[in-house]
This record gives C-alpha cells, sequence and structure tokens, in this order.
C-alpha cells in the first residue's frame, strides 16, 4: 500500500467511524443519561469506553465481510450462488437478535439512569463529587457502596457499544473495509474506523457532561443535571421499547 493511499485510508475510516459515531440517535440516546452532569475528565470515559465496545465489534463485523468476499466459509456457511436462502434467513435472523439485543440493553440503561437519578443529591447538600462538580467524598464506605453502581453502568454502556458495533445500521459505513483489496489495508480501515468512533463519542460526551454541570451553576441549578439524566433516560427507555418493537417485526 502506498503512503497516498494509507493516507487515504487513515482519513477515511477516522471520518467514516466518528460520522457514524454521531449520527445515530440511539447511540447518544444510550450515552446521555451516563454523562449529564460529569466534569470533563470523567465524561471522557463514558464515549471512550462506548467508543471501544464499538470499535471492537464493528471490526470483527467488517473483518468477516471481508473474508465472506474472499470465500471463506465459517462453521459451513459460506456465500455466493450455490449457498441458497438458508444463508439470508440465518444472517436475517441473526440481525434481528442483534437490534433486539440493543433495545434491550437501551432498556437496562434507561433504568439504571432512572434508579441513579432518584439517589442523587445535590454536591451542597452531600458534600460528595455525585455528578463530578464538588469535593469527593472522603468516606471509604460511600465509595465503596457507589463502586458497584458505577461500574454496572460502565458496563451496560460498553455491552451496548458491542452490540451497536454488530447493528446492521452500520454496515454502510464498513463497505469500503469489505470493498478494499487487501486484508491490510481493511484492517487498517477498520482501526482507524474505531479511532474514530471512540473519539467522536469521547468528544460528544465531553461536550454533554460538561456542558451540562457548567449550565447547572451559572443558572444556579445544582439539579439540572439529575432533571436532564431522568429525562434522557425516558428517551434511550422510548427508543430502546421502539428498538425492540421494530426487532420482533
Amino acid at each position: 500500500m502506498t503512503l497516498s493511499a494509507l493516507t487515504a485510508t487513515i482519513t477515511g475510516g477516522i471520518f467514516a467511524g466518528s460520522l457514524h459515531a454521531i449520527a445515530g440517535p440511539d447511540h447518544l440516546a444510550a450515552l446521555i443519561p451516563r454523562c449529564c452532569g460529569l466534569p470533563w475528565y470523567r465524561a471522557v470515559r463514558v464515549g471512550a469506553v462506548w467508543g471501544m465496545g464499538h470499535g471492537v465489534s464493528a471490526t470483527l463485523l467488517g473483518m468477516a465481510g471481508f473474508m465472506f468476499k474472499k470465500g471463506v466459509r465459517f462453521a459451513g456457511i459460506g456465500v455466493g450462488a450455490g449457498a441458497g436462502g438458508g444463508n439470508f434467513d440465518l444472517l436475517h435472523h441473526a440481525g434481528s437478535f442483534m437490534e433486539l439485543a440493543i433495545g434491550v440493553s437501551l432498556i437496562v440503561i434507561g433504568l439504571l439512569g432512572i434508579k441513579e437519578a432518584k439517589e442523587w443529591e445535590a454536591p451542597e447538600a452531600s458534600g460528595c463529587d455525585v455528578v463530578g462538580g464538588g469535593e469527593e467524598s472522603n468516606n471509604p464506605q460511600s465509595l465503596s457502596a457507589a463502586a458497584s453502581p458505577v461500574s454496572d453502568a460502565k458496563r451496560a454502556v460498553l455491552f451496548n457499544g458491542i452490540l451497536h458495533g454488530f447493528s446492521w445500521d452500520g454496515a454502510p459505513s464498513l463497505a469500503p473495509a469489505v470493498a478494499i483489496a487487501t486484508w491490510r489495508g481493511s484492517l487498517t480501515f477498520l482501526l482507524s474506523y474505531a479511532l474514530g468512533t471512540m473519539a467522536a463519542m469521547a468528544l460528544a460526551t465531553t461536550i454533554i457532561g460538561e456542558g451540562t454541570r457548567r449550565a447547572a451553576g451559572k443558572l444556579d441549578r445544582p439539579d439540572l443535571p439529575r432533571d436532564l439524566s431522568v429525562a434522557s433516560s425516558f428517551l434511550a427507555l422510548v427508543v430502546g421499547v421502539v428498538w425492540c418493537g421494530l426487532a420482533l417485526r
């Protein structure tokens, strides 16, 4: 691969990953409840974790598509005219299952967001950095109690990112990885795509988190992040239910 072709592949991958990441309303629906009111250094991790999960699964999906194009068979499943309609049915059902799983994960994220919003306290009242705007708690018991919900939330975000990477709605943006002639070129595009996804979502969550945190201070509304988190959590629930309904059609 020449230097100009390599540059074009990397640039195209980063652009495609970034555009796909921020273009999906379902992507943001999963992340807004997790980053409202967080300072930038914590909000950036939310987007990066989601982007990492999405990048891993998108890379696997893209490489599978590339190998299918080359005639590689997986567990006796091939592509081509001789395969008949069975492959289409298998792919269709697998796609429907992944879409259903995405919907369920959005519902879980919405429920977690609502649960945490109910337990939320304004920084002035709690004396600890519940939403990232105040002083960290020095109480080891408080930190221990908070560790489990935070870990669960991170796992939910990571899982949602992985599922979205396998979703068919991202297939058009992965098409160049299949069209490229060499596996090295395809892998380069996919890794750049993953990097673009992580960067775009990290930037988006940083803006949302830091923006809502500062807005709460400017408007003298310390509970603003909680209200926004509740609203976005309900949005994630609605999107998840609709997503499940479409997947079951």
